[in-house]
């Protein structure tokens, strides 16, 4: 099991305060649950978790984010035994705006970070403290959250003192979208404030018709990867708790009977990508913050980011293509003798 990828609560790495004492007040009123059975590492639940305590500590770490702001979410596929969940009469409940129905996910769970949780403390913090796993109400309209908060009783005797912990306020954006989506492996979502895209963004590369051809001018790889699905899809500034952003996203994300895209970019507010996994969903977060990264070094520095112009570009698009078809075609031929020359028909030199 490889440690980096695993929360150290759910193996006893580390344990709870001792009782009575101030954290584990702290702790309690955070969401942590003694009672509870510790949600097993090796599953769906656990790993993802794992995967999540990653992330966040790798964004942090290479200053991929603005603070330590942003949230993720996954749709799990398993069923959580209830020995490691609040009961579910006694878990408070809560409802989504009236515009988000998601009746298609009735008695799902979904696991999400809480509403005003450190991405970087997620891997070195108890599971609770920093998410939630909510489960959907047949009618599609409420949910409980069911790990990650007192339980009803505690919070009615507490209304005072002790502040409801809650998902993450745009947590809307995940459960439209994984309602019309997992079948198309929208299983989790990633949500991060990069530094460099935020700034791209307010500078001559911002205008939404020309960033995505700037980076896919700039790194090779970008048109490979995501000229099928459209590139990036742009989502106008706006309020970035609202219903109405859940939909643009979706639209977007559908990308009009194209292939799905993999990530929308907020517009002066952050990236939203998609995968089948969190570590899935986050790379490709990271790949537009490390391009976007190095292109405003470059600029600050002189130098010419613009490396490919869209001549060079359309080459390296139909030569990879061509490529790729003549290998399925001939995927069953054996290869050549190594030392028998290959000629190609373009050698580094472009266009």
């Amino acid at each position: 099991m490889d440690s980096t990828l695993v929360n150290p609560y759910l193996t006893n790495t580390l344990t709870s305060p001792p009782p009575q004492t101030y954290r584990y007040k702290c702790w309690q009123e955070r969401g942590y649950h003694p009672d509870l059975r510790p949600i097993p590492p090796d599953s769906e639940c656990g790993t993802l978790i794992g995967q999540m305590g990653w992330v966040g500590a790798h964004a942090h770490a290479h200053e991929y984010l603005w603070a330590t702001a942003g949230n993720m979410g996954a749709i799990l596929a398993e069923t959580i035994e209830e020995t490691c969940l609040i009961p579910y009469d006694a878990s408070p409940r809560y409802q989504l705006p009236p515009q988000i129905v998601v009746k298609g996910l009735a008695g799902r769970h979904v696991l999400l970070t809480k509403s005003g949780s450190r991405l970087d403390m997620i891997g070195i913090e108890h599971p609770a403290l920093n998410v939630t796993l909510i489960e959907v109400e047949p009618d599609g309209v409420h949910y409980r959250m069911r790990f990650g908060t007192p339980d009803q009783a505690t919070l009615d005797r507490n209304q005072d003192r002790i502040a409801p912990p809650a998902p993450t306020s745009e947590m809307f954006h995940y459960l439209l979208i994984f309602e019309q989506l997992e079948a198309h492996g929208f299983n989790a979502l990633v949500h991060l404030q990069p530094k460099f895209l935020n700034l791209i963004s307010r500078t001559e590369h911002g205008a939404p018709d020309r960033f995505y051809n700037f980076l896919r001018g700039y790194e090779p790889e970008t048109p490979i990867i995501y000229d099928a699905s459209s590139g990036i899809g742009f989502v106008e500034e706006r309020a970035p708790g609202i219903p109405e952003l859940s939909y643009e996203s979706l639209r977007l994300f559908q990308n009009g009977g194209s292939p799905e895209r993999y990530i929308l970019y907020w517009v002066g507010h952050g990236t939203f990508s998609r995968g089948s996994d969190l570590l899935d969903a986050y790379k490709h977060a990271e790949y537009f913050e490390a391009a976007a990264r190095m292109a405003w070094e470059a600029n600050q520095q002189n130098v010419k980011a613009q490396a490919y112009t869209e001549e060079i570009v359309s080459c390296i698009l139909r030569e990879f293509n061509a490529n790729r078809e003549i290998n399925n075609q001939h995927s069953d031929v054996d290869f050549p003798d190594t030392e028998t020359p290959v000629q190609s028909e373009n050698v580094y030199n472009y266009p």
